[in-house]
């Protein structure tokens, strides 16, 4: 993990990590359990004494429990209980195909069933008063299909940061270009068994901090290259092409059904985002403006939890101020 010496202690990022989310991390519960299709899914967890409300998080794509260490820390402190689930394929979860590497998934419902089996069999059985969600990018697509396939599900209120209901594609409709993922496809299935790189995408490689498209600020963006550094099986390359055919699907979906869900949902959107679309966020809001709160979050980029000091306080500030409502009252 990232290391110790006094050059790391005066960077703040790195001190957060070894005087509190480290130790917090080290005092959390991790475990798995093996989804309807066979694949042994990890989670962690911490379950605060006393704590009435828990929050579930449902990460992006690429991501792992650990990345979110600093976000659990906060939340433990505001007097939550969290839980968080490393999605199929990535994180410490298993991975389907030979190359660990590929992003890959058949069909977004799976990731969603697999939320509903995680709410089933960790989540629930502690019995908190109330649940709320915190999502981030794909794990937003995920959250929302998963109110969708299952409207009875126990969640009060979520926070969606910088969903995926749309990926930024440039000057280039992102639409236009689905015909062309489709016939590779369809050509890579008549060639090999195993899913293709979308073209452009490879195995993990780490990019200079100038080229990410994640977060402006240096020291968040280091922090997370050395934990994939630590820990080399965390690591996950670009997307196939059945993983952005199938999110095509989960967020049309979205787009046509998206108005059906009746939770109250604050959407964080990084003004400066270059990975997802921002005006289907803000279609998305516009579907239940009753329900939906729309907040920009001007100059960030798309990791708002990974962000400048002044962006990610705005970020948690709105995010705690959304759940104070929803949250248990105690008696």
């Amino acid at each position: 993990m990232p290391g110790s010496d006094q050059t790391l202690i005066e960077n703040p990022v790195q001190q957060g990590w070894l005087q509190h989310w480290q130790p917090l991390w080290q005092q959390m519960q991790h475990g798995t359990l093996q989804n309807q299709r066979g694949l042994a899914l990890h989670y962690s967890h911490y379950q605060l004494p006393g704590a009435d409300t828990a929050v579930v998080i449902s990460s992006g794509r690429i991501e792992m429990a650990i990345k979110y260490s600093a976000v659990i820390f906060e939340l433990v402190q505001a007097g939550y209980s969290v839980y968080i689930l490393d999605h199929q394929g990535q994180g410490a979860s298993a991975r389907e195909l030979s190359n660990p590497h590929k992003g890959y998934i058949s069909n977004f419902d799976q990731y969603s069933d697999d939320w509903q089996q995680f709410m089933q069999q960790v989540v629930l059985p502690s019995q908190h008063q109330c649940y709320l969600a915190l999502c981030h990018s794909m794990g937003s697509a995920i959250f929302a299909n998963y109110l969708l396939r299952y409207p009875q599900h126990p969640f009060a209120a979520a926070v969606l940061c910088s969903p995926m209901l749309g990926i930024y594609s440039g000057p280039i409709p992102f639409a236009a270009a689905m015909p062309v993922v489709k016939a590779l496809r369809w050509l890579n299935r008549q060639l090999s068994a195993q899913s293709w790189y979308l073209p452009g995408q490879g195995n993990y490689h780490p990019e200079d901090f100038a080229r990410n498209r994640l977060t402006s600020c240096p020291a968040q963006y280091q922090w997370l290259l050395s934990l994939y550094q630590a820990e080399p099986a965390l690591q996950l390359g670009g997307v196939t092409l059945d993983w952005l055919l199938a999110a095509d699907q989960v967020m049309r979906r979205l787009a046509e059904s998206g108005h059906s869900i009746e939770l109250p949902l604050l959407v964080l959107q990084a003004g400066a985002d270059r990975v997802v679309d921002n005006k289907a966020q803000q279609r998305f809001v516009a579907q239940r403006p009753e329900l939906r709160e729309l907040k920009v979050l001007a100059g960030a980029k798309h990791e708002l939890l990974l962000e400048q000091a002044p962006i990610r306080q705005q970020v948690m500030h709105s995010i705690g101020q959304f759940f104070a409502r929803y949250r248990a009252r105690q008696s």
